[in-house]
């Protein structure tokens, strides 16, 4: 009988154990990808409150008409700007 229990509580440690272990990985994913995760989902929401326009948001926010690419000087020296959806990106 002290055997079987001994074995219960093991088992509640280990599973105590994976949990934190769990809770510790996830909250590490969280914050080294934070911003990134943060940017995307502020472009799918964008995207889903934005479905019907037709105009485009240039890399500074300006709004453009449609087939209107922004102006390279937009974009830091070195990267170029590309279409995400509604969106221009500087990449």
């Amino acid at each position: 009988m002290k055997k079987r229990r001994r074995q219960a509580g093991q088992a509640l440690t280990e599973y105590a154990f994976l949990l934190v272990l769990l809770a510790t990985i996830s909250f590490a994913v969280v914050v080294l990808a934070g911003n990134q995760l943060q940017g995307t989902f502020q472009d799918v929401s964008y995207e889903l409150s934005h479905l019907t326009d037709a105009t485009t948001l240039a890399p500074d926010g300006s709004t453009l008409d449609p087939g209107v690419t922004p102006a390279p000087a937009q974009c830091p020296p070195g990267q170029t700007a590309q279409l995400r959806g509604h969106k221009w990106k500087c990449s």
